[in-house]
Parts: C-alpha cells; sequence; structure tokens
C-alpha cells in the first residue's frame, strides 16, 4: 500500500437491496463522509480499568450536493415517483395591465375553471381586490379572456396584475413524499481518484453493503446562494461477513 491524498468526491451508484438493480447513478457530489464511531466496554478491578474491549461499531456516510434528481430523491427519502400522462401544473403571472389598451396577456392558456385575477398594490404581491370573470365588456370589477389574453375595463389600464391559474400538461413527472413509507436499503459503489505521493493518480473503489437513507432531510429554495443538499445514510454490516464498507485501489 502507498501513501496517498484524496480530493475529488467520488462518483456514486445506488443498487436496490431488494432486486440488486441500478437505482441511480450519482456523479454531482460535493463531498462524502464516512463515520465510524463505536462503544467502549470496560472491565474494573479496585477502581481502575484494567481490561477494555471496543464494542458496537457503527458508520455513516453522508453526502453534499448542490445538485439533485428526482431519483436521489426517491432513494432517500422513500418517495413514491411516477409520471401522470395528463394533469396540471399551477402558474403565477404578474405584471402590468397596457395603460393604452386595458390588456394582459398570460404565459400560458389556463386550464378550464382555474383563472384567478387579482389587481395588486405597486409591490406586485399586495393584493387589493379579485376581477370576476365575464364574457365581453368587463367592468371596473370584472375581466374576460380569450384564449391567454386578458380584458380589463378602461379604469384598470396600467394597474399592477396578479394572474393564478393551472396549466393543462402531459408525462408530468410527480414526486410524492407520504408519511408512512420510508426509505429501504441500498447498497452503494463509489469510484474515486487518489494521488499518491509520487503524484501518481489512482483509482479507488468505495463498497457498501447496506446504506438506508436517514428521515431528516432539508431543502432551501433560495434567490441568493445555490442551495445545498446534505444527505445522511446509516450503514449496516453484511450478517456474514460483517462488512461496513471496504476500499480498493489500482
Amino acid at each position: 500500500m502507498v501513501n496517498y491524498g484524496v480530493k475529488n468526491c467520488a462518483k456514486l451508484a445506488f443498487y436496490k437491496k431488494s432486486t440488486g438493480a441500478l437505482a441511480a447513478y450519482f456523479p454531482f457530489g460535493n463531498s462524502m463522509t464516512i463515520s465510524v464511531t463505536g462503544e467502549k466496554v470496560e472491565a474494573m478491578a479496585n477502581g481502575t480499568t484494567i481490561i477494555t474491549w471496543a464494542a458496537d461499531r457503527k458508520a455513516t456516510m453522508s453526502l453534499d450536493t448542490q445538485v439533485i434528481s428526482s431519483r436521489l430523491l426517491a432513494i432517500i427519502l422513500g418517495a413514491v415517483e411516477e409520471t401522470e400522462a395528463t394533469g396540471t401544473m399551477a402558474v403565477f403571472d404578474t405584471g402590468r395591465i397596457g395603460s393604452v389598451s386595458p390588456t394582459f396577456t398570460l404565459t400560458e392558456t389556463p386550464s378550464t375553471g382555474t383563472l384567478s385575477v387579482f389587481i395588486t398594490e405597486d409591490d406586485g404581491a399586495t393584493v387589493k381586490t379579485e376581477l370576476s370573470a365575464i364574457g365581453s365588456s368587463p367592468n371596473e370589477t370584472q375581466y374576460s379572456i380569450s384564449g391567454k389574453n386578458i380584458t380589463c375595463a378602461a379604469a384598470n389600464a396600467g394597474k399592477n396584475i396578479l394572474c393564478i391559474y393551472a396549466k393543462d400538461g402531459t408525462d408530468i413527472d410527480k414526486m410524492t413524499i407520504k408519511g408512512n413509507v420510508f426509505a429501504e436499503a441500498y447498497s452503494i459503489k463509489g469510484v474515486g481518484l487518489v494521488k499518491t505521493v509520487k503524484g501518481v493518480e489512482k483509482l479507488q473503489e468505495i463498497n457498501i453493503p447496506s446504506a438506508t437513507a436517514q428521515s431528516n432531510a432539508d431543502f432551501t429554495y433560495s434567490s441568493s446562494d445555490a442551495s445545498n443538499f446534505s444527505f445522511t445514510f446509516d450503514l449496516a454490516a453484511d450478517p456474514v461477513t460483517m462488512e461496513l464498507f471496504s476500499f480498493k485501489s489500482l
């Protein structure tokens, strides 16, 4: 064995323990940390420890990333991943009603019966009043719509508008996290690069026979910084070999 340093995060492949099938390939981690803890059992004589035993070794693996996928979420949260043939997605449109012609164009065509229209303060968020739909010739409290085009009364020209509706879609990816469904066990294989003290790069393989994601997870949506995601897996020893994890290098 040679002395080496580690800088890059390993690329990871997750395999279902129940079937052995590949569940996800994830090469986007920023860091991966394997932590090992254990208990100590002592025998004492005359108030002094004379024998110690190491016991109950445990290990966890933490993965930090700024990139996420529905497959990884399914692994971590025990989420149910499905594709809906047809469905709807929520849309929020904000802007200003035309000052010359009191009209506003939506970005999408609303699904039938889903459109709500509001006049807002200058901040575009504080609702002043909701407009009701009418077929044509709207007054100050009404609007009419044709396709994506909303027409308001001349009294509302130049005012800020908020439109909330749903648009129709097909092949919609849906991820459902349930209160009574948790992560299952996966085996993990990682491949990374290490560099020896002589400057030679070598491949290193990390094998984790059994890993189950902990239930706690944070998801932050930030407009100022890229979101950071951190997930922790509890490692379980192989019942036959008692292996928690292993390394192999070329």
